[in-house]
């Protein structure tokens, strides 16, 4: 009897050892997965510059790490990196920062930087707690420098939700310029040699639409280069972008950010600059869509077109030649017609200034002659206008516009006078005269641009002018080309 108590006890004893081994094995593993879930989520912070909630996301990790009794995990290392990354490159406090790369190599001596985290200046602080050989203690804090024991599930060798891609496979690091609200923002990126690509796009989207907006990325030396995320784009409280790397066939090879995932910035009262390492991550899908402004008629671009046109319209007065014959009023044209050529600069992406002259040529008219003098009518009107262009959309081929202005000169239409055929050279024909207007003139008008290439426009128009205080109502029909430089 006593024998087989002893049995139960000892079936029991084994029974609970068990089921507390179990719980003991279990509970690590669910520890690692919330402390690598919190080193995630605190990575995003750093992609979006929010880097005091990265700090308290890890704080929350390390406190973990304690509860649980994985201090000397390699997931409790890699917490440790992260937080001195976050620390030197957030809160720009070097020494603090090496303390936490001390703390990690206290853990894991041969624990690295994680690669898409990666700068000279974080290397360098790296290899200095490495080379000190203990840990400096953060707040009087000790730390065990026994190896860490072996862990009941393997740890994932990168906490972050970036790619951790080879160093000879993209880009290795990118800073933005002062951030402040309503100011445009220079974005620089330094390219890795072994990337092979045709260009790079900058890519970005305010706040409140949907479409990502593209400009080229310019080349500034040794392996960088710069765009401008323009100040119309800067407007909200924040403003999301991302970097591509383009093949030949448009492709992309390699990026910092996605369409999907893009990295942000939020603007603050106060502007502020940082910087951030580039990480390369490669997804398919159809290249950004392109404003115009990148791809053509941008703020600061020069816009140079050349129209040739016929017009017609409203007249009244007298002729010209025949002066003492009124014209009560008819609907004329100018004939053979005239050029205009126009001189602008894009003020903003969908705003353009500028000056449009309108050379005018005026065939058809007859002569007389009288007491042996020979009297031809003015065979050219000449106008120039000062004029804003406005485009109503900017994305895509087609873009139309809306213009007005104002300016001076005179505009000149043909008339037959039918009760007068002493005129020409024989004295036997029909006499045709021009009428002028002017010479204040203002105009409305519309349009569209048609993208042919990256720097050339057709160019399509009508203009209705008002011409006082010899009147006239015109209007006239336009062709041609447009570049921008």
């Amino acid at each position: 009897m006593f024998s087989r108590r002893i049995v139960c006890i000892s079936v029991v004893a084994a029974l609970a050892f068990c089921v507390q081994q179990t719980g003991a094995s279990a509970q690590p593993a669910e520890a690692t997965e919330k402390i690598t879930q919190l080193n995630r989520e605190a990575l995003a912070a750093v992609d979006k510059r929010e880097f005091e909630k990265a700090r308290e996301l890890l704080k929350r990790a390390l406190d973990m790490c304690k509860a649980a009794g994985l201090e000397n995990h390699p997931v409790a290392a890699r917490t440790h990196v992260h937080m001195g990354v976050i620390i030197i490159q957030g809160f720009k406090s070097p020494e603090l920062g090496k303390k936490q790369f001390a703390k990690a190599l206290a853990i894991d001596p041969n624990i690295t930087i994680t690669k898409s985290l990666s700068t000279p200046d974080l290397e360098e602080a790296f290899a200095e707690a490495k080379a000190n050989g203990a840990l400096a203690g953060g707040e009087g804090e000790g730390a065990p420098v026994a190896p860490p024991p072996a862990p009941t599930r393997p740890a994932p060798r990168e906490t972050a939700t970036r790619t951790d891609a080879p160093s000879s496979s993209g880009f290795s690091y990118h800073t933005v310029s002062e951030v402040k609200q309503g100011s445009s923002i220079i974005v620089t990126v330094t390219v890795e040699e072994s990337l092979k690509f045709r260009k790079l796009v900058l890519a970005y989207r305010e706040q409140g639409t949907s479409d990502f907006l593209g400009r080229e990325m310019e080349p500034v030396g040794d392996g960088a280069y710069r765009a401008e995320i323009p100040a119309s784009a800067t407007g909200g409280s924040s403003v999301a972008y991302y970097m591509e790397a383009q093949d030949d066939d448009g492709n992309p090879v390699a990026s910092r950010g996605t369409e999907t995932r893009p990295l942000v910035i939020a603007f603050a009262s106060t502007a502020k600059a940082s910087s951030g390492h580039a990480d390369a991550t490669v997804e398919r899908k159809a290249p950004p869509r392109k404003h115009e402004e990148d791809e053509g008629e941008g703020a600061g671009k020069i816009f140079v077109s050349l129209l040739v046109g016929s017009g017609f319209g409203y007249v009244s007065g007298n002729g010209e030649v025949n002066a003492d014959t009124p014209v009560s009023g008819a609907f004329s044209g100018a004939l053979l017609g005239h050029v205009a050529p126009e001189v602008g600069y894009w003020w903003k992406p969908d705003v353009m200034l500028s000056l449009q002259g309108r050379f005018q040529l005026v065939t058809g008219t007859t002569g007389y002659s009288q007491d042996g003098r020979q009297h031809d009518p003015v065979p050219a009107a000449l106008a120039v206008f000062a004029k804003a262009t406005w485009l109503t959309w900017t994305t895509g081929s087609l873009r139309p516009f809306l213009s007005g202005g104002l300016g001076g000169g005179q505009i000149r239409h043909v008339v037959t006078f039918g009760n007068l055929n002493d005129c020409g050279p024989t004295g036997a024909q029909t006499c045709k005269d021009s009428v002028v207007a002017g010479p204040l003139l203002a105009e409305v008008g519309g349009g569209i641009f048609y993208k042919l290439g990256e720097s050339v426009d057709l160019i399509l128009s009508t203009n209705a002018q008002v011409a006082a205080p010899k009147f006239t109502l015109n209007f006239d029909v336009n062709a041609g080309v447009g570049f921008v430089f």
